[in-house]
């Protein structure tokens, strides 16, 4: 009777032991995982700089405390302690724990963003014109970039490379310059404005001009040398 008693104490604790481990681990398995909070902080960081899943990758993550009680599909609300940026950002969550007090969880993660820039695949020699197939757009490090990368390839083509350039470098606007529209010793056309008039004649071009440069020209009829502005391939302008 005595070991009856007990087997049953035995197996009733046993049962108690079993139905505690289930519910704990129900439990644990409804709470938030740091992969998830990992998918928060990102998910926040995009939205809030309108960037797409390829532009962005997490490096480095904290979560303190390191213990909490988030349950997946549990409101909360997320503040930026500064404004989203490539490098160490850090997020404030808060929500409301199990006993009804707002708890705060503190994400720390190092961010890095990656932008499209033009990489140059093709060699290009000093004053040569820089073309679509000279260069592709590939993925690259934000933070890591030079100040003066160039980031919209269309606004780069078209211009020429003041040096000689090697596959693999990024293009920067250091690298390019406005090409010569006006030659030394080329026949240009020369226009003169006023407020009323607009006179054209031949002139020479005295020195090498881009677009926007004042350079010095000879009228050709008159012989007089005058400053104009390069206008256009082989077109200067003198304002009255």
């Amino acid at each position: 009777m005595v070991r009856l008693r007990l087997k049953g104490l035995i197996l009733g604790l046993g049962l108690l032991i079993l139905s505690l481990m289930v519910s704990l681990k129900l439990t644990y398995a409804s709470l938030v995982s740091e992969d998830e909070l990992k998918g928060i902080f990102l998910k926040e960081f995009k939205a809030r700089l309108g960037l797409r899943d390829d532009e962005v990758r997490l490096e480095k993550f904290r979560v303190e405390p390191r213990t909490y009680d988030l349950k997946r599909n549990q409101p909360y609300r997320l503040d930026w302690i500064t404004m989203p940026r490539p490098g160490s950002n850090t997020a404030i969550l808060t929500y409301s724990g199990s006993n009804g007090n707002p708890q705060v969880l503190r994400l720390w993660g190092f961010v890095e963003v990656l932008k499209k820039v033009p990489v140059v695949v093709k060699p290009l020699q000093s004053g040569e014109v820089l073309r679509e197939e000279h260069v592709s757009l590939e993925l690259r490090e934000l933070s890591r970039l030079p100040h003066d990368v160039v980031f919209d390839v269309g606004s780069a083509l078209g211009k020429e490379v003041r040096m000689s350039l090697r596959p693999g470098l990024l293009l920067r606007t250091s690298h390019l310059q406005l090409p010569v529209l006006v030659k030394r010793n080329e026949e240009v056309e020369l226009i003169a404005q006023g407020k009323n008039f607009i006179v054209k004649a031949k002139g020479l071009a005295l020195e090498n001009g881009r677009l926007g440069e004042v350079i010095r020209v000879k009228n050709k009829e008159s012989q007089k040398v005058v400053f104009a502005k390069v206008s256009g391939e082989r077109l200067v302008e003198v304002s009255y």
